[in-house]
């Protein structure tokens, strides 16, 4: 993969990882001050197509510098994240909401077309 696609790539990350922090700062706010807010917390695995080690470890990053999500886990054969939601109600929606912001540019920057 050129250069020019990796700079593509981490430049896209960064612009939705920066969306994804204002985006989940805002519905976490709103848990926190809605009075009868009844979030749904979970542990869900999230499965990763990331191949290198810090490709896993940055994925797990973003995912717990998100408000709202934890990363508490990374599977000793780096293929799950183990990760806390302050709300699940919808997991496989979550799960691939997770996957779609983070994983496909991961993917760019350690050389891999995503899918």
């Amino acid at each position: 993969m050129s250069a020019a696609r990796r700079v593509r790539a981490a430049i896209a990350l960064a612009a939705v990882f920066v969306y994804d922090i204002v985006a989940s700062s805002v519905a976490v706010a709103r848990v926190v001050i809605t009075p009868n807010s009844r979030p749904q917390p979970a542990i869900v695995v999230i499965p990763v197509d990331a191949r290198t080690d810090w490709g896993v470890a940055l994925f797990a990053y973003l995912v717990s510098l998100t408000p709202g999500s934890t990363c508490l886990h990374v599977a000793d054969d780096r293929r799950s994240l183990y990760v806390h939601l302050l709300d699940a109600s919808d997991i496989p929606e979550r799960v691939a909401g997770i996957k779609a912001l983070y994983e496909r540019w991961i993917l760019q920057l350690e050389g891999e077309e995503a899918s």
